[in-house]
C-alpha cells in the first residue's frame, strides 16, 4: 500500500461514525450469506431476495481478483458456484463475469452472474439494509474501504474475517459480534435479560445448525425477548419476527387487482421479485387483462419466475507448442459457440489442462463429440478431466452419461473416503498438504460430475441425485447433497414418493432438506404430502403441514382445520399452516 494513501484514508475516517448500531425496539433480521437458501448465494438476485425477505442486516463474501477486482464470493473455488474452474484469485474479473453463477442451484436461476462488491453496495443502499462483510482475501482493507468511502455505505457496514489491516486503517470500525451475545435456539428469557442487563443485544443463531428450519424455536427466541434472529431461511425468520413476507405479498396483490394505471403494473413488476412463492396463477389471472399493460407485465413476471471472431482464426493458437495457449484458445471457441469439429482433435491432447478447457468448451458447444473420444477422459487420471468430461458427456452423450456419470461419482466418492481412512490408519492429526491437495482436487471433481447429472434427465439421475441428497450427514461431503437436492427442486413433480419419504428421516439434515425440495417443487407433488398429515410421526406430520403452508396449497385447508381442533402441538402448528395458506390466497 502507498504510504500516502494509507495516511490518506486514516485521516478521512477519523471523523467518521463507527458501523451501525442494532435498531431498538424491533427484532431484526440477519440473513447469513444473502439468501442462500433461496437463491444462488452472493448474486445481486439472492441480495435483493434477502432484502424482500425482511432481512435488516445482510452478510457478504468478500474476495479480491486477479486484477485487483474486489467481489461476492464464499469460498473462492469456481466449481462449485459456476461453470468455470479455477480460484478468485488467480482469474481475472473480466473472465468472472462471463460465468454462469446461477445454473449451479437450477436452470430458474441460470444467466446470474458474479458480483462487484460496488454493485452489492448499491443495492443494499437501494433496498435500505445493512452489511456484515466477512472478508475472505487478507490485505484487501484499502480497497474496501475506498469502496465504503466512494459509495456512502461506510456507516452501514461491519466487518468480520480477514479485517486486520481494516482495524489498522479504520480503528473506530466495529466487528460484526461487538456488543452482542449470540446465543443458540433454547434461549431463555431470564438469560436474555441477564445479558440486556450487561448491555448486549442478543441474536439467536439459526444458521448453519440442526435448527436452521425450525421456526417454532425462532418463535420460541423472539418470546424470550431477544433482538435479533441470524438465519440462513429469511422467509421462516420474518415469520418468527411477527413480519411476514405474506402481508406484503397480499399488498401488492391487492394493487395488482384493484388500482389504476402503472401503480397496478408496478405492483406485479415488484411480486415478480419474490422467488419461491405460489404467485404464477396470480400472473396467469393478469395475463388475461384486458389493459395490455398489465397483461405485458404479466407476461413479464412468468418469465422472471422462470463480437463475434471467426474461429478459423483460432487454428494457430490451437496448435501451438504452449499448452496455455491451446488451453485459453479452446475456452475461447467454447465461450463463442464455434463449431464442434474446430475442438475434436484437442480431446486428444496430452496436457491436463488443456483437455479440462476442450472439455469445458464442450459442454457449450453445438454439434457431436462421439462418445469413443469422451469416454476414456472419464477415468483419466487427472480429477479435473474426469470432472469435466462428466460434463462434456452430458452434452453430447446424454444416454451414455446417464449410467456412467453416476457409476464414476460413485468411486469418486469411495476414492475420497480411502484418503480418511488411509490418514486415520497413519495416525491421524493434520493433514498433511498433500492430503488436502487430493481431497480437495477430489471435492471439485465432484461438483462438476453433480453439475453434469443437473443437465440430464431420466429416473436413473433422479435416483442418483436423491441418493447424494438424502446420504447420512456423517459422510464427509455434504456439500454433493446440498447441491443434489437444489437439483431436485424441478425434478420431483412426477415421483416424489422417495423425497417424501426423507421427511421420516431421523437424520435431521435429511429431513431439512426433504422439506425445503417439496417447498420449492411444483404442486404435483402435494397430494402425497397430504397423505403425511395422518401420518404417525408428529415430525412428518408437523413437516408436511409446514410444506403445504408455505406452498399455499387450499386443499389442504379442511383436514388442517379438522386438526386444528385436536388437542397438542398439532392444533398450534394447524392454525398456523391455515392463517399462512389463506394469507396466499388471491381476493376476487
Amino acid at each position: 500500500m502507498h504510504k500516502n494513501l494509507g495516511l490518506a484514508i486514516v485521516f478521512f475516517l477519523a471523523s467518521t461514525a463507527p458501523g451501525y448500531a442494532m435498531q431498538a425496539g424491533r427484532v431484526e433480521l440477519l440473513c447469513h450469506r444473502t439468501a442462500n437458501k433461496d437463491v444462488p448465494e452472493n448474486t445481486l438476485e439472492s441480495l435483493e431476495q434477502a432484502a424482500l425477505l425482511g432481512c435488516d442486516v445482510v452478510e457478504l463474501d468478500l474476495r479480491r481478483t486477479l486484477d485487483g477486482k474486489i467481489i461476492l464470493n464464499h469460498d473462492g473455488f469456481l466449481e462449485r458456484l459456476t461453470d468455470g474452474a479455477g480460484e478468485v484469485e488467480t482469474t481475472f474479473y473480466d473472465d468472472l463475469r462471463l460465468r454462469d453463477a446461477g445454473s449451479w442451484m437450477g436452470e430458474r436461476f441460470a444467466g446470474m452472474h458474479i458480483v462487484l462488491f460496488e454493485e452489492a453496495l448499491r443495492l443494499a443502499r437501494e433496498r435500505d439494509i445493512r452489511l456484515i462483510l466477512d472478508i475472505k482475501t487478507k490485505g484487501i482493507g484499502v480497497d474496501v474501504l475506498r469502496i465504503l468511502e466512494r459509495e456512502g455505505m461506510l456507516q452501514r457496514v461491519q466487518f468480520n474475517g480477514e479485517w486486520e489491516d481494516v482495524k489498522k486503517l479504520y480503528p473506530e470500525g466495529t466487528d460484526a459480534g461487538e456488543g452482542r451475545a449470540w446465543v443458540q435456539p433454547g434461549v431463555s428469557a431470564a438469560q436474555v435479560e441477564e445479558y440486556h442487563r450487561q448491555g448486549k443485544a442478543v441474536i439467536a443463531n439459526f444458521s448453519a445448525n440442526d435448527h436452521e428450519m425450525d421456526l417454532f424455536a425462532m418463535k420460541a427466541a423472539v418470546a424470550a425477548g431477544v433482538d435479533g434472529l441470524n438465519v440462513d431461511y429469511p422467509r421462516l425468520g420474518a415469520d418468527a419476527a411477527g413480519r411476514p413476507v405474506e402481508e406484503k405479498l397480499h399488498a401488492l396483490e391487492q394493487s395488482a387487482q384493484t388500482a389504476n394505471g402503472d401503480a397496478r403494473i408496478r405492483s406485479i413488476l415488484e411480486l415478480a421479485r419474490y422467488r419461491g412463492f405460489p404467485l404464477e396463477s396470480h400472473f396467469v389471472h393478469w395475463l388475461m387483462d384486458e389493459d395490455a399493460q398489465v397483461s405485458r407485465a404479466a407476461a413479464l413476471a412468468l418469465v422472471e419466475a422462470r463480437p463475434r471472431t471467426r474461429p478459423s482464426a483460432f487454428n494457430p493458437a490451437l496448435q501451438s507448442t504452449h499448452s496455455d495457449v491451446r488451453a485459453n484458445a479452446a475456452w475461447a471457441l467454447g465461450a463463442m459457440q464455434a463449431p464442434s469439429s474446430l475442438l475434436l482433435p484437442m480431446l486428444k491432447d496430452s496436457d491436463p489442462a488443456v483437455l479440462q478447457e476442450s472439455l469445458i468448451a464442450f459442454s457449450y458447444i453445438p454439434g457431436d463429440a462421439p462418445v469413443e473420444l469422451l469416454k476414456p477422459l472419464l477415468a483419466n487420471a487427472d480429477p479435473a478431466v474426469r470432472g469435466a468430461a462428466a460434463v462434456a458427456l452430458a452434452r453430447h452423450q446424454p444416454q451414455f452419461a446417464e449410467k456412467a456419470v453416476p457409476e464414476q461419482l460413485s468411486r469418486e466418492m469411495t476414492a475420497e473416503r480411502a484418503i480418511y481412512a488411509e490418514h486415520v490408519r497413519s495416525g491421524g492429526g493434520k493433514f498433511s498438504q498433500s492430503e488436502i491437495d487430493r481431497i480437495v482436487a477430489s471435492y471439485r471433481c465432484q461438483m462438476e460430475m453433480l453439475r453434469a447429472l443437473h443437465m440430464l434427465d431420466g429416473a436413473a439421475v433422479t435416483h442418483a441425485l436423491e441418493a447424494q441428497a438424502f446420504r447420512p450427514t456423517e459422510d464427509y461431503l455434504q456439500p454433493n447433497g446440498m447441491v443434489a437436492a437444489f437439483d431436485l427442486w424441478d425434478r420431483v413433480d412426477v415421483e416424489p414418493g422417495p423425497v417424501v419419504q426423507a421427511l421420516g428421516s431421523k437424520e435431521v439434515q435429511q429431513a431439512n432438506r426433504a422439506e425445503w425440495v417439496l417447498i420449492h417443487a411444483g404442486a404435483g407433488v402435494l397430494p402425497q404430502v397430504r397423505e403425511d398429515l395422518h401420518s404417525e410421526d408428529p415430525a412428518v406430520r408437523r413437516r408436511a403441514m409446514q410444506i403445504l403452508a408455505w406452498q399455499g396449497d387450499s386443499f389442504s385447508l379442511n383436514t388442517l382445520r379438522a386438526m386444528q381442533t385436536t388437542q397438542g402441538p398439532d392444533a398450534e402448528v394447524a392454525a398456523w399452516a391455515i392463517a399462512k395458506i389463506e394469507s396466499l390466497q388471491l381476493e376476487p
